[in-house]
């Protein structure tokens, strides 16, 4: 677990401060609280995606899930695990579509 990450995001307001990592094989973010670090294995990525504020679309709103920031506010990113409790997890890196498009990039087989 030495490694450089491939991308991080940069601490943000809207963002509550945390960094969002991405690794070759993990995606890394740490919670408001910068107590905890959720760390999900790019195998368990389900989906992942550019969402829009939720001010400006109905469409854009997450019910579910884990939301780390201040994610309906602004373009967020929407992740969804194959597998567990939450499976959907939103967040607001700095740049979404370069978070989005790294990502895809350490998924196994390009899943999404």
């Amino acid at each position: 677990m030495d490694e450089l990450p491939l991308y991080v995001s940069k601490r943000t307001a809207k963002s509550l401060w945390p960094e969002y990592r991405i690794y070759s094989d993990r995606v890394e973010l740490q919670c408001w609280t910068a107590f905890h670090t959720l760390v999900i294995p790019a195998a368990q990525i389900g989906k992942i995606e550019v969402r829009p504020s939720a001010l400006f679309s109905v469409k854009g709103i997450t019910l579910w899930g884990l939301k780390l920031d201040y994610c309906d506010l602004c373009r967020h990113v929407l992740l969804t695990k194959k597998s567990g409790f939450m499976k959907g997890v939103v967040f607001a890196p700095d740049d979404p579509e370069k978070f989005v498009s790294v990502c895809h990039a350490i998924i196994p087989d390009n899943y999404c």
